[in-house]
């Protein structure tokens, strides 16, 4: 069984699922590019886009003394997963979101 789901298209992301292992393309960061075995996959998580709002309220402080523009700052959605000798981060900028999530579960199910 080989299941090969495109992220996003440019840059290039995609997650080949095989049945051990899986492999990730990703033209935006090379060095996350390999294959990884299931099993050697500890935790798997994903995170949405979401306003880091410590950061934006410290920026507003700023804005009021340096009277500089005012913006809200975001952490970026990403799926990461950790093994024992590593920590990859692919991050999901323009890329399908329910796909990441789909992928995120058949690696937890494939990591038992």
């Amino acid at each position: 069984m080989i299941e090969t789901i495109e992220l996003r298209n440019k840059p290039e992301l995609k997650i080949i699922l095989n049945a051990d292992e899986f492999e990730v393309i990703d033209a935006a960061k090379p060095r996350n590019n390999g294959k990884y075995l299931f099993r050697k996959i500890r935790n798997v998580e994903l995170s949405k886009e979401r306003t880091d709002w410590l950061v934006s309220s410290i920026a507003f402080l700023a804005s009021i003394f340096t009277h500089g523009n005012l913006e809200t700052y975001k952490n970026r959605a990403n799926l990461t997963l950790e093994t024992d000798s590593q920590t990859l981060k692919i991050w999901l900028g323009n890329a399908d979101y329910e796909k990441a999530q789909s992928v995120m579960k058949f690696i937890e199910r494939k990591k038992m």
